[in-house]
C-alpha cells in the first residue's frame, strides 16, 4: 500500500546508530571554516561574473539588433535611390579606359623597376623595343 503524504510533515529524528562522528583539531576546524568561506567568495565572485556577462550580452544584442534596423533601412534608402536616379550609360571608350589605367599602371611599374637596375644598354634595348611595338 501507498502511503498519503502529508501536509505537515515533521522531521525525521535520525537514530544514534547513524550518527558518525569525527573529532577535528582546533586547527583542521579552523583551516576547513576557512576553506569553506573562501570557497562562497569565489562563488559570488563567479555569480557577480555570470550576471555581468548576461547584463553585457543583452547590451550587445540590443545594439545588434538596432544595427540590423539601420542596415535595413539604409538598404532600402539606397534601393530607392538607385530606382530614382537615372543610370548612367558609359561609353564603350571610357570602359576601355579602364584596363588602360592598369596597363600604364604596370608600365610604370615597370620602368621604375628598370631604372632600378641601372644598365644603361638594357634601357636603350627596352626603349627600341617600346618603340618598335609603337609603330
Amino acid at each position: 500500500m501507498k502511503r498519503k503524504k502529508s501536509s505537515n510533515k515533521k522531521p525525521e529524528k535520525i537514530s544514534k546508530e547513524n550518527l558518525i562522528h569525527i573529532r577535528l583539531e582546533y586547527d583542521e576546524a579552523i583551516q576547513a571554516k576557512r576553506d569553506i568561506i573562501s570557497s562562497e567568495m569565489e562563488l559570488l565572485r563567479i555569480a557577480k561574473i555570470i550576471r555581468k556577462y548576461h547584463s553585457l550580452r543583452l547590451e550587445e544584442l540590443s545594439i545588434k539588433i538596432k544595427l540590423q534596423k539601420l542596415i535595413k533601412m539604409l538598404k532600402s534608402e539606397l534601393g530607392k535611390l538607385q530606382t530614382t536616379l537615372p543610370k548612367i550609360k558609359i561609353p564603350g571608350i571610357l570602359r576601355k579606359d579602364e584596363g588602360g589605367i592598369e596597363e600604364v599602371k604596370r608600365k610604370i611599374k615597370e620602368t621604375e623597376e628598370v631604372r632600378q637596375d641601372g644598365d644603361i644598354d638594357a634601357q636603350l634595348r627596352d626603349i627600341q623595343r617600346k618603340l618598335s611595338a609603337i609603330s
